[in-house]
């Protein structure tokens, strides 16, 4: 059966269109043809298959099924209501629906990070499992669905501020995007993520869910950009033959100068970082938060490093 996203859809008329995965061609979706009733509303983004046939004005979809994640369907056998998924942003937020990183915005945007966070979901009060939270700000408000998942509720707690590097795992969990994550001692695993809190993630592994500390992971990258990414690392031999680890708790983090590497952002000047392990990456920063730096290398693939695993930094 042919797959695809929801492009559109109106909730209240009950139609919508289908993004194909193989062709530029859109299918016509009405509510009538959707084979999962536990959705109360299909969201833009979420991935869906189907059967197609030719109507009158041009295609038409049939028998579509929403695509669970396997955390959804162990929400479905436990009888738990699901949150529709593939949102493409926070309410507020500019976040395209395509999968690029580019229209991130951290920008009026808070979490309670020390919860589990799996889905975001826009404004709907007839949501079964979700609430409404208003937290005032000194002029105005921010207002967000926070879903229960699993027993854990993000909610309205003192909060952080929502930083790119959460943003960046947010939507990959919006997208279930296929990844990889460098661990230590050359480990790569491909998942997708199912869960981030503030000290770990939670993958999907093959099926099988595995929790990993933050401070075990390297960095990650999506599984597009693999062949390139492994083309683009050198391996500092000194740094590598000291066997660093992970640093233990307490342990100070090599220092970054952030000034330079703003100002390396913004000039498109290349930088250098060494991580613990020897691997080194070459490339221009495309965003900078307190936990994470993330590069664009020379040969366009993509990565984000977690500043934990960073031996030393160099600006040109």
């Amino acid at each position: 059966m042919p797959t695809g996203r929801i492009k559109y859809y109106n909730f209240d008329k009950g139609f919508g269109f289908i993004a194909q995965d193989s062709s530029d061609a859109d299918v016509f979706l009405h509510s009538s043809a959707i084979k999962h009733p536990e959705y109360e509303e299909l969201r833009v983004g979420q991935r869906v298959k189907y059967s197609v046939i030719e109507g009158e004005k041009g295609l038409v979809a049939q028998n579509v099924e929403v695509l669970l994640t396997p955390t959804e369907r162990r929400w479905l056998r436990q009888g738990k209501a699901i949150i529709p998924r593939g949102y493409g942003g926070f309410p507020g937020q500019n976040q395209d629906q395509t999968g690029n990183d580019e229209a991130l915005s951290a920008k009026d945007k808070e979490i309670d990070k020390s919860e589990p966070v799996r889905k975001h979901s826009p404004r709907d009060t007839s949501a079964p499992h979700a609430k409404q939270v208003t937290k005032p700000r000194t002029q105005s408000a921010t207002t967000e669905i926070i879903a229960e998942t699993d027993g854990a509720t993000v909610e309205d707690k003192p909060s952080k501020q929502l930083s790119f590097g959460d943003l960046y795992i947010l939507k990959q969990i919006n997208f279930e995007t296929s990844m990889f994550f460098a661990l230590y001692g050359a480990t790569q695993i491909p998942a997708t993520v199912l869960e981030m809190t503030l000290s770990s993630l939670t993958l999907n592994n093959n099926g099988a869910e595995q929790q990993v500390p933050k401070t075990d992971v390297k960095y990650c990258y999506k599984d597009v950009d693999a062949e390139k990414l492994q083309a683009a690392i050198q391996v500092n031999e000194d740094v590598k033959a000291q066997q660093l680890t992970q640093l233990e708790d307490g342990a100070q983090a090599c220092e970054l100068d952030t000034e330079a590497v703003g100002k390396a952002q913004k000039d498109g000047t290349a930088i250098e970082i060494t991580l613990r392990e020897g691997e080194v990456f070459r490339g221009t920063v495309d965003w900078v938060c307190p936990y994470e730096i993330k590069l664009i290398l020379e040969n366009g693939a993509k990565v984000v490093i977690f500043r934990h695993a960073v031996y030393k930094l160099s600006v040109d």
